[in-house]
């Protein structure tokens, strides 16, 4: 009974080990697909992770704040960051959790939800704060009192695979478009003879600037899909401008709040991430309202089409080495039946000529190469010894 004792408290104090190896920031890493690489990010820019620490996601809070995080814990598809430095609020420290629910969408892209309040304090930004030395765990780092809005989603894109993150545009967006910008201030533009373009390909969205060089979502005439959510009756996409960007005409992403009535498509556009109420407004966006009539549309024939399409190449790759296959082996029972065909004439012509001389001594028979050419023939006595 002392013996179970003892070995039930050293349970106890491994288990209480774990956890604590659990929440301690040293022992928590960042996926491997982001390690040792620069990502952009939709919401605050360019970051870098290192195994265990991410820079550049940066938060302030009155005199104080900060752009490093460690890497906390993660739990499925949950990740946690603290800040490396505190919040000063009236004088106390708090430490700043950042909870991301992360959705991989390739391996060089990542949609994600932050779990948490505005904080007041921390220049209403999403995250959870307590005072420095609480013990947090998951459930606390990602307590929220409200339910994200599904438009309220961020974006994450390897700096140097931003070609390889393109993914199909929503319906709406599959055609060939004269469109009108009007500006928040009022200033309309193009119209006749301009040319939206994503039919061309459907995973680009492509503007000619010759016919109007008005600039369309903050890009110089080229953007990538990387992914879209649909809420009630509109789609909220986010593009990734490849080219150069300055942050003022220029952006690295761009969302598009996409709605259709009958053949018209409106697009209500913001740069970075996608913004609660972006899909009837313009107000605060700092981007521009289209008014988009189809040339002509390209959508895909099914509903299946769209969530095919991308794997259309493997599957296009894959037939193309089983016909190899296949030709292979049709070549090469076709050349075997050709010999084995051969060998039958020859056996059939060997067996005639066999039968035709097959008496004469100085005839080859099947399996000798050598026949005496004076042949001795001994009698064998028909009576025993």
């Amino acid at each position: 009974m002392r013996m179970n004792l003892r070995l039930f408290n050293w349970e106890l104090c491994f288990i209480y080990l774990g956890n604590f190896i659990l929440l301690s920031d040293g022992s928590c890493t960042y996926p491997s697909d982001l390690q040792s690489s620069t990502w952009y990010d939709s919401n605050k820019g360019q970051l870098t992770y290192s195994t265990n620490t991410m820079t550049g996601y940066t938060y302030s809070s009155y005199n104080s704040g900060s752009s490093i995080w460690t890497c906390f814990l993660i739990d499925g598809n949950y990740i946690v960051s603290k800040a490396n430095t505190p919040i000063d609020v009236f004088g106390s420290n708090f430490d700043a959790y950042l909870c991301q629910l992360m959705t991989q969408i390739t391996t060089n892209s990542y949609s994600y939800y932050i779990e948490g309040d505005y904080q007041a304090n921390a220049n209403n930004e999403r995250m959870n704060i307590f005072i420095t030395g609480t013990s947090v765990i998951l459930s606390e780092a990602c307590t929220k009192t409200s339910a994200i809005p599904t438009e309220e989603f961020h974006v994450l894109v390897k700096s140097t695979n931003m070609a390889d993150v393109k993914q199909y545009f929503p319906t709406p967006l599959l055609g060939t478009f004269e469109y009108t910008k009007v500006t928040a201030a009022g200033v309309s533009s193009c119209g006749t003879g301009s040319v939206w373009d994503v039919c061309a390909n459907r995973t680009t969205m492509t503007f000619n600037m010759t016919q109007c060089n008005s600039v369309v979502a903050f890009s110089q005439g080229e953007v990538y899909g990387v992914t879209s959510v649909t809420k009630d009756s509109t789609y909220y996409v986010v593009v990734v401008n490849p080219d150069t960007v300055d942050d003022s005409t220029y952006y690295r992403f761009t969302c598009m709040a996409v709605t259709q009535s009958g053949s018209t498509v409106t697009v209500v556009e913001k740069s970075g991430s996608c913004g609660v109420g972006q899909n009837t407004t313009l107000a605060g966006t700092g981007g521009s309202k289209y008014t988009m009539n189809p040339y002509v549309t390209c959508p895909f024939t099914t509903d299946s089409d769209s969530s095919t399409a991308a794997e259309s190449s493997n599957t296009a790759l894959i037939a193309g080495v089983v016909v190899a296959v296949l030709l292979l082996i049709i070549i090469a029972v076709v050349v075997g039946f050709i010999i084995f065909k051969k060998k039958q004439k020859q056996i059939h012509t060997y067996d005639k000529e066999k039968e035709t001389n097959g008496n004469e001594l100085d005839y080859l028979h099947r399996g000798y190469t050598n026949v005496p050419e004076n042949p001795t023939l001994t009698a064998v006595s028909s009576s025993q010894n």
